[in-house]
């Protein structure tokens, strides 16, 4: 009986963190349950996030601009969460049925606005990058006022963590946690604000640090903003056209397809390709692969793998 009690309590669910979009994806450090005979194999895992949040599950609200079948089957289905800082991927299977079928029937009503609870999920393909997406356990039609509620709370609860970050990599001390949260994400405090700045709508996106992730959200690097000014006429010319490199990047998608058993690309493998034909940087290649993907020219038929729109 004693064991009986023990496991219900340990069973607890966790308290849902609230996060904005931009930093779930960015999210890319998991800790996994202890492992050898005396694991406790009612203790939950956890992710942490680049403002140190300890994540087990999470909420968050936005807008829902996708919802799609995937894989022949129809067992799954992916959806796209955007709210003003960014993107997250929702991934429901069979096992989550309640959840797809609310997915399936919002699908010809978007887009909506949403409330999602669920676990974070962080996958890391052998070829590289790391793409986070959520398992949702609720997904809930909400209104505008409450979407507003959960930026105001949320906004507030960021700065708390950022407070707190920033004391630590000051002070040179912290919890363990903090610790391991500063040397995984190297964060910058000033990018981390205008995130919330962003949210807020006192400065408009892309004013920090510009964000990109491995397809819809995750494998995430960070680059200083362009100048404004000081820009030669010559460089200004070399550089071809935004739309004319989002065309070049999937014609090679596409091409890069064919050639695979597939008919998917890893994402790392994409990126290298897109550097090695110059149409982007290393640091902006992920970039321009996140704008071929939101003109509905390629899209995710699995997390990690890109396949072309024809």
């Amino acid at each position: 009986m004693a064991d009986d009690n023990k496991s219900q309590t340990q069973y607890k669910r966790e308290p849902a963190v609230r996060l904005f979009a931009q930093e779930l994806s960015q999210t890319t450090v998991a800790v996994s349950k202890e492992q050898g005979e005396k694991a406790d194999r009612f203790a939950p895992s956890y992710s942490y996030s680049p403002t140190g949040a300890r994540i087990n599950r999470v909420f968050i609200v936005g807008t829902l601009t996708e919802s799609d079948e995937i894989g022949g089957d129809s067992n799954f289905i992916k959806g796209r969460l955007v709210d003003a800082t960014g993107a997250i991927n929702i991934m429901a299977g069979q096992y989550q049925p309640e959840v797809s079928g609310v997915l399936r029937r919002l699908s010809d009503k978007l887009p909506a606005f949403v409330a999602i609870v669920g676990k974070p999920n962080i996958y890391k393909p052998k070829d590289g990058g790391s793409y986070t997406s959520i398992r949702p356990e609720t997904v809930q039609i909400v209104d505008q006022k409450a979407v507003e509620m959960f930026t105001a709370e949320t906004a507030k609860r960021t700065v708390e963590r950022i407070s707190l970050l920033k004391k630590a990599i000051t002070s040179g001390n912290g919890s363990e946690d903090l610790k391991m949260v500063i040397a995984a994400y190297s964060p910058n405090i000033e990018d981390l604000k205008n995130m919330v700045r962003v949210a807020i709508g006192k400065i408009p996106p892309n004013t920090n640090s510009q964000t990109m992730t491995n397809g819809d959200g995750g494998g995430v690097k960070t680059q200083p903003p362009a100048p404004d000014k000081g820009v030669s006429k010559e460089a200004a010319k070399a550089e071809p056209p935004k739309d004319q490199n989002v065309i070049s990047a999937h014609t090679l998608l596409k091409d890069m397809c064919a050639l695979s058993e597939d008919g998917t690309v890893g994402g790392s493998v994409f990126v290298d390709r897109i550097v090695q034909r110059k149409l982007a940087s290393a640091d902006t290649a992920l970039t321009l692969i996140k704008s071929v993907m939101d003109q509905g020219l390629a899209y995710e038929p699995k997390m990690g793998r890109l396949k072309a729109v024809a």
